[in-house]
């Protein structure tokens, strides 16, 4: 066959090609846009450890909201059910697992570092990148501060219970 016994391809398949290829730029430009402007907060990082003198304590860490020190929450009287601490969570993606010292309430990574908010033996641990809050009360970011929360202290159950959230299974 000769050069000129070859057909070429119509225009409108020259033209659906190139749209395709120029719109899959366009996507692929597009969602990776969007997932560095998502990640660029970067994720909280939790610790559930015991402490040196054997109390469950809860270290909170973001480089960017707190610097090199950490928050920490103390928990004396309280006991984990979980033996083999420290373990650490990043919340760069929604966890919805048990933690050591209680369960995850709520996550909204969607923008890091979002929200999360954790049950810590009846207390209620939530972190928002403009301040965090304790027992439903603002306490607000101070790197390197020690919060030592009482048994005694705790919200009221009704207060924390997820309403509507229970799975049903059929």
């Amino acid at each position: 066959m000769s050069e000129s016994d070859q057909e070429e391809l119509p225009s409108s398949v020259k033209h659906v090609f190139v749209l395709f290829v120029a719109t899959l730029f366009g996507y692929v430009t597009i969602y990776g846009g969007c997932q560095m402007l998502r990640r660029k907060g970067g994720p909280w990082n939790l610790t559930y450890a015991l402490g040196s003198n054997g109390v469950p304590e809860l270290r909170i860490e973001h480089p960017k909201v707190l610097g090199p020190l950490p928050v920490v929450v103390s928990f004396p009287g309280e006991k984990p059910a979980r033996t083999d601490l420290p373990i650490t969570a990043v919340f760069s993606v929604p966890i919805t697992n048990a933690m050591p010292f209680g369960p995850v309430i709520f996550v909204d990574n969607t923008l890091l570092p979002g929200t999360v908010c954790v049950n810590c033996f009846g207390h209620v641990v939530e972190l928002v990148p403009r301040t965090l809050f304790v027992d439903m009360q603002d306490v607000g970011w101070v790197p390197g501060t020690n919060i030592v929360l009482s048994t005694t202290n705790k919200p009221d159950p009704s207060r924390i219970q997820v309403k509507g959230q229970q799975w049903k299974a059929k």
